[in-house]
């Protein structure tokens, strides 16, 4: 399964990441999780992170775990916001559609 989160905060919370991206890189989230890549862009007012996650097969429930745990600290900062999507492969989608 893959799933994309989309994280948006304002510019002037960098510091509020930052304490909770070095509790990422001291407990990162293995569980589930095959890749997990982040694609970052900014303007002068926010910040807006893209989020790809791959999980290992047979494992998303134990991976959702995993991106909820991570998330969460970010969340408490004032005026962000997380929102985690599946996403289909084309190969899937037209399983889907048939």
């Amino acid at each position: 399964m893959i799933f994309m989160g989309t994280f948006t905060m304002p510019s002037n919370k960098k510091d509020e990441w930052m304490n909770c991206f070095a509790g990422i890189k001291e407990n990162p989230p293995t569980e589930g999780i095959k890749k997990w890549q982040t694609f970052i862009c900014s303007d002068e007012f926010e910040y807006k992170g893209y989020n790809i996650i791959f999980t290992e097969k047979g494992k998303a429930d134990e991976a959702l775990v995993e991106i909820s745990r991570t998330m969460l600290p970010f969340t408490q900062i004032e005026g962000a916001s997380w929102t985690l999507e599946t996403l289909l492969s084309v190969t899937d989608t037209i399983k889907v559609l048939g």
